[in-house]
């Protein structure tokens, strides 16, 4: 167990001297103060296991420094032990008692019973902070558990769902096919259609990947280099002016490094996608930013749109999430980068600040990378 902290508050140095070695040989963080004002002061930023108080000190006394201390969100409830030299001001300890006083020592006081009044509430102040701890620890693995059945329920409806539309689409595949082959050429409405029934079977695919079938990713591999400017060409036609223009900074050791290219785009691209819609309406350039070292790659993607508040980033990777308006479109999004960051043994977070400026900081280990492409 870490050290306990007390406080002791005497206006004689003396005093905060056998104070100070009566409780040498307790695990304890002392904090000593010489008057009642310093005490209050330092009572509001820091919670203490117990506080040693002497009653009569100059300007402000200990029962008004107990009152103040009383106040404070950090120590309303801390045990108060006053010392006294006037074993006949009754009414000072009735008062001492009404604001919260545990009890009363007298000096000079038996230093052994003072220690063993110590050992008593830094066993309650221990036994307090592990109570709190192990109720955090039950409600984030009750959270867990709330998570993973979510989770679990939507894969299920994701396995449901791509299996039916898989069905179906493949009904209408053959009919377009069927149709298509009465013409000499495809004709324009014929190719819209495919190119849509296409965009539908990627969907199902992702689906499929989301409710544990497993991640298809091309063998293809490409320098990271070569993949930023793949990026820039696929979203060129979503920047909408030279101010939110994709600035790259690769160092030499990232640009020329090989990667799985199907999966490092569709890692990037949702997230720069969503960093471009960020700055649409306050147009400013989307940094791409990567570094290689022995052990991983780092890749960040930062805009300087409108940032997330501490809600929205606690559910950003969650499936059909979308902190957008209802009927626009929303889907696996970055819950499938998520997914995918995972099946490279990585890891992504988000950082972000209101009103403005949201990175992504993607890290994925070299030796999975290379695995992946082994695997390719």
């Amino acid at each position: 167990m870490n050290e306990v902290p007390i406080l002791i508050v005497d206006d004689t140095p003396e005093n905060l001297l056998v104070l100070k070695l009566t409780f040498k040989v307790l695990n304890i963080e002392l904090h000593q103060c010489l008057s009642a004002m310093e005490a209050i002061d330092l009572c509001a930023s820091i919670e203490f296991a117990f506080i040693v108080l002497d009653v009569h000190m100059p300007e402000v006394n200990g029962i008004e420094a107990a009152k103040k201390i009383r106040q404070t969100g950090k120590n309303k409830q801390t045990p108060i032990l006053f010392l006294t030299a006037d074993i006949y001001a009754t009414d000072l300890i009735d008062e001492g008692y009404d604001c919260g006083a545990v009890d009363y020592l007298f000096k000079p006081f038996n230093t052994k019973q003072l220690r063993s009044k110590a050992s008593t509430f830094i066993d309650l102040y221990e036994q307090r902070i592990e109570a709190i701890e192990a109720r955090k620890i039950i409600e984030e693995q009750t959270e867990t558990l709330v998570n993973n059945e979510k989770q679990q329920t939507i894969m299920k409806l994701s396995a449901g769902l791509s299996h039916n539309l898989n069905n179906r689409l493949t009904v209408v595949k053959g009919n377009v096919d069927y149709f298509s082959a009465e013409f000499d050429y495809e004709p324009d409405w014929v190719i819209d259609i495919k190119d849509s029934l296409d965009e539908c079977v990627k969907i199902v695919e992702a689906l499929q990947e989301y409710a544990g079938h497993g991640f298809k990713l091309e063998s293809e591999r490409g320098s990271l280099k070569s993949i930023f400017e793949n990026i820039q060409r696929l979203l060129g036609s979503s920047i909408t002016s030279e101010e939110s223009s994709l600035v790259f900074e690769l160092d030499d050791n990232s640009a020329l490094f090989e990667v799985p290219t199907a999966l490092i785009l569709d890692i990037l691209v949702p997230i720069v996608v969503n960093a471009l819609q960020a700055v649409i309406a306050d147009p400013t350039p989307v940094l791409l930013r990567s570094s290689l070292t022995q052990q991983e790659l780092l890749i960040e993607v930062s805009d300087l749109g409108a940032g997330m508040d501490e809600e929205t980033q606690s559910h950003i990777f969650e499936p059909f999430y979308s902190s957008r308006e209802p009927y626009e479109s929303v889907g696996l999004g970055l819950s499938r980068v998520k997914g995918l960051v995972d099946y490279a043994d990585g890891r992504i977070e988000v950082k972000s600040n209101e009103p403005r400026g949201t990175s992504f900081l993607v890290s994925l280990p070299v030796d999975k990378l290379e695995q992946l492409g082994r695997e390719g």
